[in-house]
């Protein structure tokens, strides 16, 4: 029979998680806080509920993982997930977290630990290398066009747009496909929200979705 039990606390801390050790003795058992904020600095920072998924590991240790972390990057927030890999003793040998951002002169967590970044050029936030593709609709049945203007800069809006962070283009279809203009061409947010307000519509009598979704 195993000596122990491992319960994972997703809510405990306001939702940061935690793991729980327990004995499985008929009397005088009890439970163990693992306290894994304390050597884990990103839980801290997010109510990524560690604990929600644990799975045994090969060496004998086993993964938690925290599937609601989320990172801010510039204005933009990621909620990739994050695990971490603990050994027998509950402690911590390695963070998973393959989609997270890496921070300009900041700390970078992977499956081999943690390391300090120095960047040659101090950008803010997180170098998110995200290249994004909007296709719109700009075919007779939609309508009124002020609506798609306004969702567009509702969507920009909420993106950090720069070098080496986020590039966004725009294609727009209807009986034939436009590039309004291609990714970088708009460098920074106030182009780029210029750009969508001045976008006019194609129109069209057709509505040509799948030919502008394979050229994007």
């Amino acid at each position: 029979c195993p000596s122990r039990l491992l319960v994972g606390a997703p809510w405990d801390g306001n939702g940061q998680g935690d793991i729980y050790k327990c004995g499985v003795q008929l009397q005088n058992s009890s439970c163990a806080k693992a306290n894994l904020g304390a050597t884990v600095p990103w839980l801290r920072n997010s109510a990524g509920h560690l604990g929600m998924t644990l799975v045994d590991s090969k060496d004998g240790g086993f993964v938690a993982c925290a599937p609601l972390w989320s990172q801010e990057c510039g204005t933009s927030v990621f909620s990739s997930g994050r695990c971490i890999q603990l050994n027998e003793e509950l402690q911590l040998m390695g963070t998973i977290a393959p989609t997270a951002q890496r921070e300009w002169g900041g700390t970078y967590w992977d499956v081999l630990g943690c390391a300090t970044l120095v960047s040659p050029c101090p950008l803010p936030g997180c170098s998110t290398y995200m290249d994004i593709i909007l296709v719109l609709d700009g075919s007779n049945s939609i309508y009124p066009w002020e609506e798609v203007q306004a969702f567009l800069g509702n969507i920009l809006g909420r993106f950090f747009i720069g070098r080496g962070q986020t590039q966004v283009g725009v294609l727009q279809y209807g009986e034939r496909l436009v590039q309004e203009w291609a990714l970088g061409q708009h460098p920074t947010a106030q182009r780029l929200l210029e750009a969508a307000r001045n976008l006019t519509r194609q129109e069209g009598r057709e509505t040509r979705t799948a030919m502008a979704i394979r050229q994007a």
